[in-house]
């Protein structure tokens, strides 16, 4: 019985290229009268383990950018806590002073609180790198309105701490998309290895031969058609994406959710659904998401119905069209 449906290489998932090759340097090295030209036994031999390799590399690495993005959150929501602490003192000051309403909002724009707490990472280390000059100049000058110097030595090193963070993720992010480019390169490659010793298969044993199945190719008469009688393949299960998150939503007020899918491996596209009932249809909010630089352009639901419990479900689509590794997430809108 065949191994696969037909003997569309480049349709493969990643495991079935593997066992596919797998099969074929089996084949090479139990039939030499095959009498393969060039060096292509050594080529598909190299190309078996380098790929291999290059998986394990590859699910490493997204472990690694996993626990990157983890502590990256960690020390974002430590910063993110302090600001708002420091706002909070601030704003107690002013009150407590009775500071007048124009140099009270001096102070505010002294300490870079007039406008509402950044939400980005590199706003809120810019707004803690001006908290601390701010609050260090007032100490110098002994004024009144210097804050602890012990509060501020401990912002400045939880934004140090996010500040590190940030590069360490994107180091490990860049190591990642490394080794996926090399994949994608190496995969290529298999694909053209196994349809030169195809090629040649089916010139020396004839398009038919069950001896194709030994080589992890598919016999013409047993190739699996819609309508031939036989019962479609099962397909493949799907098993956990091995990254971060595929995808975040962020209540931002208003009836605003901004949805964040990530770019993973061989997406080209994607869509984004939204539903009110658990047990209810999905509606779909996007049929197209935006990659631009290797990113995922952010897509805002600009009219999510208010104090409703709402899931949004992200399907990405890879370059042959193909559906997977669904992800749905809940929000609340406020």
């Amino acid at each position: 019985m065949a191994e696969f449906p037909n003997n569309q290489f480049s349709h493969d998932t990643i495991a079935e290229h593997i066992v596919r090759v797998r099969m074929c340097v089996t084949g090479m090295t139990n039939h030499p009268e095959a009498a393969f030209r060039g060096d292509l036994v050594v080529k598909m031999t190299a190309h078996r383990d380098t790929f291999e390799t290059l998986e394990v590399q590859h699910g490493d690495e997204w472990g690694d950018e996993e626990a990157a993005t983890a502590y990256t959150n960690l020390c974002e929501d430590a910063l993110s806590a302090k600001l708002s602490s420091a706002r909070y003192m601030i704003e107690s000051m002013i009150e407590e002073e009775e500071i007048a309403p124009v140099a009270a909002n001096d102070l505010r724009r002294e300490f870079g609180i007039v406008a509402t707490k950044p939400r980005d990472r590199d706003g809120m280390v810019k707004l803690a790198i001006k908290m601390t000059e701010t609050n260090a100049r007032y100490v110098l000058a002994l004024s009144p309105y210097a804050l602890p110097e012990a509060f501020f030595t401990d912002l400045e090193t939880k934004m140090t701490a996010l500040m590190g963070a940030m590069d360490s993720h994107a180091k490990e992010l860049n190591e990642r998309l490394t080794i996926g480019d090399a994949k994608l390169v190496e995969r290529d490659r298999g694909d053209v290895l196994l349809s030169n010793a195809f090629k040649w298969l089916v010139a020396l044993y004839g398009e038919d031969a069950n001896v194709l199945l030994e080589f992890g190719f598919v016999p013409k008469s047993q190739i699996w058609t819609p309508g031939s009688g036989d019962p479609e393949p099962p397909p493949e299960p799907l098993t956990p994406w091995p990254g971060p998150a595929l995808f975040e939503v962020e209540n931002i007020g208003g009836g605003t959710v901004e949805l964040r899918p990530k770019l993973i491996e061989d997406m080209v596209d994607g869509t984004i659904e939204r539903r009110i009932d658990p047990a209810g249809e999905w509606e779909m909010i996007t049929e197209s998401t935006t990659i631009e630089d290797s990113k995922v352009i952010p897509h805002r639901d600009l009219n999510a119905p208010m104090g409703m419990m709402i899931e949004y479900k992200f399907t990405p689509l890879n370059a042959a069209m193909e559906k997977g590794l669904e992800t749905v997430t809940s929000v609340m809108v406020e």
